[in-house]
């Protein structure tokens, strides 16, 4: 496998192959985006399935908490470059070793990012009912 075309993104660039976006400051660096920011990275893609493969080796990355040994900074946490290369490659590598492991992590991941947001959303609900009752007590 080669390694990944990581790029800084600017403001403004557009992307005429598949791509992706990686977060690089903040507690969430290394988190996968299909929309750019400010502070992101891009990986562009040849194809759609390669651009899919890297946001979801880099959502697994990202929830497994692989990119938070090399954040740096005191005040405002990055991750540069090189590092994310360096660790996309070489994950990348090791999903390629085990292919069907892989592709059972991503649907277990989607899985449960559905029933996190059922979770999240009845967690809502519950407050929007806890307040309800108590507007209705106390009018």
């Amino acid at each position: 496998m080669l390694k990944p075309n990581i790029k800084c993104h600017k403001i403004g660039n557009n992307y005429a192959t598949p791509h992706l976006f990686i977060l690089s400051k903040g507690a969430n660096a290394g988190k996968p985006l299909k929309a750019p920011c400010p502070n992101c990275f891009v990986i562009v893609a040849k194809t759609e399935q390669e651009a899919d493969f890297y946001y979801w080796l880099a959502y697994g990355l990202w929830q497994g908490q692989f990119f938070r040994p090399f954040l740096t900074g005191s005040v405002i946490s990055f991750i540069r470059i090189q590092d994310v290369i360096n660790i996309i490659t070489e994950a990348g590598e090791k999903a390629n070793l085990k292919p069907n492991e892989f592709q059972n992590a991503i649907v277990l991941l989607n899985t449960f990012d559905q029933h996190l947001a059922q979770t999240l959303k009845q967690i809502q609900l519950i407050k929007e009912a806890k307040k309800v009752i108590m507007y209705k007590v106390l009018k």
